[in-house]
């Protein structure tokens, strides 16, 4: 019996750093406007550059979660190339 393997997940970009409310905001706002404007951001870390394209059928995921005191607020977007949105339209 062959078992279908999945694809290993490959982290290319990490980060975790405190920052204030009003820098994670302007950040928020140069990713918003790249992608508005030019449909992608660049990412650099460490002298490497990673360029982020949502392209295709895009999910964005919201999570907003709490453990005691702390709370934790996510946003991801996710993308699979080529894949075009198979939504529809009632016309």
């Amino acid at each position: 019996m062959v078992m279908d393997q999945k694809p290993r997940t490959v982290v290319h970009f990490k980060s975790e750093e405190r920052r204030t409310v009003n820098e994670i905001a302007d950040f928020l706002r140069v990713v918003a406007d790249k992608l508005d404007t030019q449909g992608s951001f660049q990412i650099e870390q460490a002298g490497e550059q990673f360029d982020i394209r949502p392209e295709g059928n895009t999910k964005l995921e919201l999570k907003y979660e709490s453990k005691g005191e702390r709370h934790k607020f996510e946003i991801e977007i996710e993308w699979k190339p080529g894949q075009e949105d198979k939504s529809f339209t009632i016309r």
